[in-house]
């Protein structure tokens, strides 16, 4: 979607319009325009990468390639739209990459369930979409003429090369972006812009021997540093996966009812930054459980565990139920395997056998 010329910025007259090719719109004083409207809405870092075919699209061909994407299959089929940012675009020059912090705080419940830290608040995909929405508004009301695409994850564009190649962090052993600074505690975006921005330099890769995240892995998702397979994940099967969750990853699970943080949280680089709180409470298994779907609307349905469902997360707090050994939601177990959703009622059955007396 282009992002929209409709957002309305307050101005006693609308000044001139130039384009960014325009001696008086010379690139250096655009990009600082943009600079100043991200950080306006609260982005920590701002990085701009050429809109190029991404650096390392053949180490993502061969991740594919090697099935590590389980059943993910628009992966795969997004292929195509992922080898250039124009196919997003038409006369890309820029991937402007923005990132955004979230609190580093506990996401434990009191029962022990875990959500990762992100999805404890409204959508990201809404917020950060908003907040794009008013950066490219501030800098057209600036005279400036360009076209834009917004990207927040969901658009088919390999982000982490690109925020790697706009000098946002360097890609961790995990996978993530992280830097010295702020770790890996945020989530990123992107604006393509079809007008030529100075470009950052790539940063240095602080991992050095260091395997933390790895080794913390509990079901060895890592199949080398900078490889995951999707498959052995606990976000993946929180999350990606409908499935019942096979008993392996059900005694892994540890309380993670969505989403897992596990190797964020060994990076000695992640220190709470502006940890301040969580929007939302963190949900324990009883209330995943036993909350009704218009209760689960009202509470969950605009965060990112709509992503899930309430049957996924029905689903993820029975196999997390059975991996804790909480037998005194027995109760709240048997109620559902007597429900009308198959894959949920499988998952509360293996849970109540596991947990019953014999």
């Amino acid at each position: 979607m282009i992002a929209s010329r409709d957002v309305k910025t307050a101005l006693a007259a609308p000044p001139p319009r130039v384009s960014a090719s325009d001696s008086d719109a010379e690139p250096r004083h655009v990009r600082a325009l943009f600079e100043r409207a991200a950080e306006a809405q609260g982005f920590r870092r701002f990085g701009v990468a050429p809109a190029r075919p991404p650096a390392h699209g053949n180490v993502f061909e061969r991740w594919l390639q090697n099935g590590f994407h389980a059943t993910m299959d628009y992966l795969p089929a997004s292929r195509g739209l992922r080898a250039d940012p124009a196919t997003l675009l038409p006369g890309a020059r820029s991937v402007l990459v923005l990132s955004h912090a979230y609190s580093a705080a506990d996401p434990s419940a009191p029962d022990g369930a875990r959500t990762a830290r992100y999805a404890l608040a409204e959508d990201y995909h809404r917020t950060l979409r908003r907040k794009c929405d008013l950066v490219v508004a501030s800098v057209r009301a600036a005279g400036v003429e360009f076209e834009a695409r917004i990207c927040v994850d969901s658009a088919p564009l390999n982000e982490r090369d690109f925020a790697a190649s706009a000098g946002i962090g360097w890609v961790g052993k995990n996978g993530m972006i992280l830097n010295r600074e702020d770790g890996s505690y945020f989530l990123l975006c992107e604006i393509l812009l079809d007008i030529a921005l100075p470009f950052d330099a790539l940063r240095t890769d602080h991992c050095g021997s260091c395997t933390r995240c790895l080794d913390a892995c509990p079901t060895d998702a890592f199949v080398a540093p900078r490889v995951l397979d999707a498959s052995r994940c606990l976000s993946y099967w929180t999350i990606e996966q409908r499935e019942v969750i096979p008993e392996e990853i059900v005694e892994r699970m540890n309380g993670w009812v969505f989403g897992c943080d596990i190797c964020q949280e060994a990076c000695p680089y992640n220190r709470p930054i502006e940890a301040g709180s969580f929007d939302r409470e963190a949900p324990t298994l009883r209330a995943l459980l036993e909350t009704g779907s218009a209760e689960w609307k009202r509470r969950w349905a605009d965060t990112p565990l709509a992503r899930a469902g309430a049957a996924g997360m029905r689903r993820n707090a029975a196999a997390a139920a059975s991996g804790a050994g909480a037998a005194d939601l027995l109760p709240a177990l048997a109620a559902r395997v007597a429900g009308d959703h198959a894959v949920v009622a499988e998952q509360a059955r293996r849970a109540s056998e596991k947990l019953s007396p014999r």
